[in-house]
């Protein structure tokens, strides 16, 4: 599908035209191009390189046509991932392109979710910082403070967190897997 704008007077000569053919105006502008490219002329034509057609960086419009059913369906699976339309589609196509998963980010939604664990694995970092803090002051000699009663529970709450901690990072791994496998199409078990 190539896209291209043209003046009012052009389109209706085209549909004239195509219209005394017994065709569709893409129907004929595509055996008119076809025909102009083709044209035994052209092939001693020489191929410019890449250069020429601009940086692998540009952005270039495609223009693609899908049943209303299926726009609703990326509208409706677009949604709840925080991407609209466009968004959906471009992170579809290049997750087909792409080898490296780390390349692309991960959803607004993947990545809003991920820095609600980040945050909460910090405040329990300056919690297990105040402990022990707590414990050395604790351990100093003048210190009127059991040492035992803060060492105790806190050993027990490591452990218990050490477990929690582990979980998370398995669930973590599952989701961005799940993410990876629903944009790459292998939807296989992730591992982790």
């Amino acid at each position: 599908m190539v896209s291209l704008r043209l003046d009012d007077e052009l389109v209706a000569e085209l549909d004239r035209v195509a219209a005394a053919h017994g065709q569709t105006r893409s129907a004929w502008m595509a055996r008119a191009l076809a025909r102009a490219v083709l044209a035994p002329g052209n092939d001693n034509l020489p191929t410019p390189g890449v250069g020429r057609r601009g940086s692998p960086d540009d952005h270039v419009r495609v223009t693609i046509r899908l049943l209303r059913s299926e726009i609703e369906a990326i509208d409706e699976v677009g949604a709840p991932l925080g991407l609209s339309r466009n968004e959906w589609i471009k992170r579809a196509i290049r997750w087909q392109l792409w080898d490296r998963a780390a390349s692309l980010r991960l959803c607004p939604v993947t990545k809003d979710e991920i820095g609600k664990v980040r945050k909460q694995i910090l405040f329990i970092g300056r919690n297990i910082n105040q402990a022990v803090h707590a414990m050395n002051a604790a351990n100093q000699p003048e210190s009127s403070l059991d040492i035992a009663r803060i060492a105790e529970p806190f050993i027990d709450t490591c452990g218990e967190l050490k477990g929690l901690l582990h979980t998370t990072r398995r669930a973590l791994s599952r989701y961005v897997g799940g993410e990876v496998a629903y944009w790459t199409g292998a939807f296989g078990e992730p591992r982790g």
